[in-house]
């Protein structure tokens, strides 16, 4: 397991990135992206899974 240990820091890195970059592209206020760019920023485990569990939803047509 240790030797896969760099494999998943590289994955949660790359998850947290594409997390930022949606949250910095979405067309909201400052204020929304402000609040959620600093969780994933400051805790990148937990704010991606806040984010991933409670942001923005697409919607189908």
């Amino acid at each position: 397991m240790i030797e896969y240990l760099g494999l998943w820091i590289l994955a949660a890195m790359t998850l947290n990135m594409w997390a930022l970059l949606s949250v910095l592209a979405a067309k909201t206020g400052w204020t929304r992206k402000l609040g959620w760019a600093v969780p994933l920023v400051c805790l990148p485990g937990l704010g991606f899974l806040a984010w991933y569990l409670l942001g923005p939803r697409r919607e189908h047509a």
